[in-house]
């Protein structure tokens, strides 16, 4: 059993659920995708380096020596780092599991959000058959449901409500 966590603390239970999603999941038969993740590392990686490379021209072979290397080294920085943005923005989107089921051919991304002073967990399920049709819902968790006075996650139970809320969105006709 994990350690409780304080139910008045919206932060530590929205990182608690969110470091069950994964685990849920997988019960659930799907594998966790991390095309998103690696996205994210290689753009962040690509900006490390260049700052790395313009620090180390700029040390072995002196500033005044590398001034037009250095302006395309900046361009490229600034350019690295609105895609960087985008990508979190408008991408990623606060996507916090992707996964796909190979029985039934879905793909899954599920999303979280916390709103400051409410014990609320706000989720939405987007789900992608094989055939390319979209499913989606947003669905608040009261974080009562969950949590036990002690502050421990019931974890059947938040299997249980995951487990619902999908079967509701896969019955559902758009």
């Amino acid at each position: 059993m994990s350690k409780p966590v304080n139910v008045y603390s919206i932060g530590e239970v929205a990182q608690r659920l969110d470091d069950e999603v994964p685990i849920v999941f997988h019960r659930l038969g799907y594998k966790q995708s991390f095309k998103l993740i690696d996205t994210k590392l290689i753009i962040g990686y690509s900006i490390a380096v260049v700052a790395g490379i313009s620090f180390v021209l700029d040390k072995k072979l002196g500033h005044n020596n590398v001034i037009q290397y250095q302006r395309l080294l900046v361009a490229a920085y600034f350019i690295l780092s609105g895609v960087f943005w985008y990508f979190k923005k408008f991408i990623e989107k606060s996507i916090l599991y992707t996964g796909t089921n190979k029985e039934n051919n879905q793909t899954i991304n599920f999303k979280r959000d916390i709103k400051d002073g409410k014990p609320i967990y706000q989720t939405s399920f987007i789900i992608k058959s094989k055939d390319g049709e979209v499913k989606s819902s947003e669905v608040n968790l009261e974080i009562n449901k969950v949590f036990n006075e002690n502050g421990y996650l019931q974890t059947d139970l938040f299997f249980q409500w995951v487990k619902k809320q999908i079967e509701n969105i896969e019955s559902k006709k758009d």
